[in-house]
């Protein structure tokens, strides 16, 4: 199976969520993420007054101003992904802005493009803040786990995208 496209598909989604750390898993033929969202803005309903407030959390004893994230769980489909390749693609089509080698959806297709390289088969993908670790299985079945600094990726990524224009890294 090829990765690029998918882990970049669900990056893609990931980056709207603005999703920071997380753990990604292959699970039949769904991907499975379960990570962090920003919570809610301080912006809430006031249980005494009931109605819209940014005064004192003191009103609302049911918010917790120490919780800095939401849980999430989210499930990827092969039809999933599919529509947000689409999507995505309409909107790179429609943007002049090359692509950032440091966001999200290009990392997890960097991530792809290596595991490809090495005929492997995804484990898992976690990221936690400026790190990805990924585990895989080599193609003798043995499992394997590497950590990647994310700004170690650009290499990487300049590479495929070379070979995705036509050309060589070769100077």
């Amino acid at each position: 199976m090829g990765y690029s496209q998918p882990l970049r598909a669900i990056g893609q989604a990931l980056e709207v969520l603005n999703i920071q750390s997380f753990e990604m898993q292959p699970m039949g033929d769904e991907f499975i993420v379960r990570g962090a969202v920003p919570a809610p803005s301080k912006r809430h309903r006031s249980v005494r007054f009931g109605v819209d407030s940014e005064a004192s959390n003191f009103w609302n004893p049911l918010y917790d101003s120490r919780e800095q994230e939401s849980q999430i769980e989210l499930r990827y489909s092969l039809q999933d992904i599919d529509l947000l390749e689409k999507e995505g693609r309409s909107r790179r089509s429609a943007s002049e802005k090359p692509a950032d080698a440091s966001n999200l959806a290009q990392t997890l297709r960097c991530i792809g493009g290596y595991l490809q390289q090495k005929c492997a088969r995804l484990l898992k993908v976690t990221r936690a803040f400026e790190s990805v670790a990924v585990e895989y299985e080599t193609s003798l079945g043995n499992p394997m786990k590497e950590t990647f600094a994310v700004g170690d990726l650009y290499d990487l990524w300049v590479r495929m995208y070379l070979q995705r224009q036509g050309r060589t890294s070769d100077r």
